[in-house]
């Protein structure tokens, strides 16, 4: 599995995906960027890249909360 993260620039809107192994290991996987585009559709500027960690920081807060995809 990757998360990876999506950002449509025009309307700043983020995006968050696990891509499962299942897709990921299919012969005809090309790679993420044509995953995207293939499931995606953005009328401007987008940009994309992987999550590894994902902080959180409430707004007037000093201190991150730690995001827990799984237990959402």
């Amino acid at each position: 599995m990757e998360r990876i993260a999506i950002i449509d620039h025009e309307y700043h809107k983020l995006y968050v995906e696990d891509i499962p192994d299942e897709i990921l290991d299919a012969p005809e996987w090309d790679d993420e960027e044509a995953y995207i585009k293939d499931n995606y559709t953005f009328e401007g500027k987008w940009s994309w890249d992987y999550i590894v960690d994902t902080e959180y920081f409430p707004e007037g807060e000093s201190d991150f909360i730690e995001v827990n995809f799984e237990d959402l």
